[in-house]
């Protein structure tokens, strides 16, 4: 499938009427990053990518109990754990929505992204990663490590840059958001999927190598 404007504009005002105006408002920003880190890193996916964008908090505002329902009538992969932690459920059940009612853009990249953008995973693609950070440091987000982690993508990922310094860039900053990220939970008494855990140990690996 080859992905066009057209094709986005249309998968705008369809998310759009599914999503709350602060909901839609932060979807868009995350299409914004992912475009501008895209075109340096994959311009050959730029459009894939904010499909992605789009799409990747689609069922987030559907009760808990609706998303567990849709994850049950599926064939998507899921753990107690999973279903234990209730705040990223979202980014799975989000699959079968995009798979039903976006099958023009379920491809394998999209559907990856998507389910990876808040728990991470190890050994995550290019594409998940600009996803997954482009939603941590769109520009909506305040939170002084999201600021600190936007600032340091925008600094070091550069169009001039060789593509080895870039990807090392943004192998970074993923660390540090997940860093950030299991920090705040800890302090907040909530629980840390192991795929988070995981996802450290998998860019606390590619750093070291460097």
């Amino acid at each position: 499938m080859i992905f066009n404007s057209e094709m986005l504009s249309n998968l705008r005002t369809s998310v759009k009427a599914r999503l709350s105006a602060k909901r839609y408002e932060h979807t868009i920003g995350v299409e914004a990053m992912a475009s501008r880190l895209g075109w340096i890193l994959m311009p050959d996916k730029i459009y894939e990518l904010r499909a992605a964008a789009l799409l990747h908090d689609i069922s987030k505002e559907i009760p808990y109990e609706e998303q567990v329902d849709l994850l049950s009538k599926s064939t998507v992969v899921y753990t107690d754990e999973d279903l234990s932690v209730k705040p990223a459920l979202h980014s799975i059940s989000a699959v079968p929505i995009i798979e039903k009612d976006f099958a023009e853009f379920a491809t394998k990249d999209v559907l990856s992204a998507v389910a990876n953008h808040t728990l991470g995973e190890g050994d995550m693609s290019i594409f998940d990663e600009i996803i997954f950070l482009s939603d941590y440091t769109e520009e909506g987000r305040t939170y002084p490590t999201c600021r600190q982690v936007r600032e340091y993508l925008l600094d070091n990922v550069r169009e001039e840059n060789a593509l080895e310094e870039n990807l090392f860039a943004l192998h970074s900053a993923t660390l540090d958001a997940i860093e950030f990220t299991i920090e705040s939970l800890r302090k907040r008494g909530e629980k840390i999927h192991r795929k988070t855990l995981v996802t450290k140990s998998y860019f606390q690996s590619i750093i070291s190598k460097r």
